[in-house]
């Protein structure tokens, strides 16, 4: 009867033992979240949907006069649309619009249409109005738009038409879309009309001219269009698209933490987030240095803190403690350092989402020209920056600006 007892006091023991140090453990580890998902939810950041292949696709082809020149024998043209096609899977649905001044469903099949398009008397419109697509869309959000265009407005307004191009684009896709302008130089044989010297302009033999393909549609389509249409064309553009990164903190060019008291723990990749305690102390910010970084990022940084205080199982975000922030790319490496401004003197945990802002790409700006009535100019498209930039400015939030994100978790003592 003794060892009995003697037996259930060591086992009672040991089982408040094991508790005591669950306890302990908890009370003095970061919580870490497990998913995406959990780290996103306090910024209030839509749920990725996982990626799908689209059953259906609207091919909406400008047809306008400047376009003529883009077919005849050999045309890079009509062989990257056909390879556009050949893309698409099997079981999908298309549909073939054209558009010039107004906008127009084809109607036959396959075989008819790709025929249609192939045929320099095609393309006849006198004017080009790259809003008219939307008419025939407006209400398809079941569908992955691919429209193919020379780029330039031709009405006369066209720098407000821009304007009204970027609006009926933030509408369509109203959040959880995606737009990629896909850009590459074809051989052009003909003329073209010029926009700023209201004339057509002569393509000697042999010269090229840039086509684009501009697709948007539900988020989920995205990455389809990233594996089998991006490598087609020489540069993309594109936002609502969160690229994936290999960022992680670490120590900057001096060993030397700002402030000393805040201490890195360790970083999770696969999330990603880096973790941080934080002692006792009133700080102005908070300096981080980040390896890993691409160009393609973009070195501007809109960051947003959620606040989770002790004993409360939520986070919340701190709606005043938005901002954006220049990072320093430093030469010769993959690495970045920041400052995160950081008040913040009460106990419990801070997230920090880093958001990397899309800018205007290089390329845009290359071929982007206010004067295409030179020849030297033939391979630039009539005011591409501004579009572009209309398009930027109407998606104003961070989180479908965004190029890719990371987290900064830190526990506060």
């Amino acid at each position: 009867m003794y060892n009995v007892k003697w037996l259930y006091c060591f086992i009672f023991t040991l089982v408040c033992f094991i508790i005591f140090l669950g306890l302990f453990s908890c009370s003095s580890e970061v919580s870490k979240p497990r998913t995406l998902e959990e780290l996103e939810k306090p910024f209030g950041i839509p749920p990725s949907e996982k990626p799908a292949n689209p059953k259906s696709f609207n091919i909406i082809v400008d047809a306008s006069a400047s376009m003529y020149g883009f077919t005849g024998e050999n045309s890079e043209y009509l062989n990257l649309l056909n390879t556009i096609i050949a893309k698409i899977p099997q079981d999908a649905k298309i549909n073939f619009y054209s558009f010039g001044q107004g906008s127009l469903k084809m109607e036959g099949d396959l075989r008819a249409n790709l025929y249609k398009l192939s045929r320099r008397d095609f393309y006849k419109e006198p004017r080009t109005d790259l809003t008219k697509p939307f008419n025939l869309i407006r209400e398809d959000k079941n569908s992955v738009n691919l429209i193919l265009t020379d780029g330039v407005q031709s009405t006369q307004h066209s720098q407000q038409d821009y304007v009204i191009f970027a609006k009926e684009l933030n509408s369509y896709l109203e959040g959880n879309g995606f737009f990629a302008l896909m850009g590459k130089l074809v051989s052009f044989e003909g003329s073209y009309y010029s926009e700023y010297a209201r004339k057509y302009i002569d393509i000697e033999p042999g010269g090229k001219r840039p086509i684009y393909c501009l697709a948007f549609g539900n988020r989920k389509y995205a990455d389809f269009v990233q594996k089998k249409i991006r490598d087609l064309f020489e540069n993309c553009f594109d936002f609502g698209v969160i690229l994936p990164n290999h960022l992680k903190y670490t120590e900057d060019e001096e060993g030397k933490n700002v402030p000393e008291e805040l201490n890195h723990i360790g970083n999770d990749e696969k999330l990603p987030v880096a973790y941080f305690t934080l002692d006792k102390g009133h700080f102005q910010y908070l300096k981080f240095n980040l390896k890993g970084y691409e160009d393609r990022f973009g070195t501007t940084i809109d960051y947003a803190i959620a606040y989770q205080a002790k004993k409360n199982p939520n986070f919340v975000e701190l709606q005043d403690k938005r901002g954006n922030i220049k990072a320093n790319k430093l030469a010769g490496t993959d690495k970045i350092t920041f400052k995160i401004p950081f008040e913040e003197d009460n106990p419990g945990t801070y997230r920090i989402l880093l958001s990397f802002r899309k800018t205007l790409p290089s390329w845009i700006k290359e071929w982007s020209t206010d004067d295409d009535s030179k020849p030297e100019f033939q391979t630039k498209t009539y005011h591409l920056a501004n579009w572009m930039q209309f398009i930027l400015d109407n998606f104003e939030d961070y989180k479908f600006l965004t190029t890719t994100r990371y987290y900064l978790q830190i526990e506060r003592k």
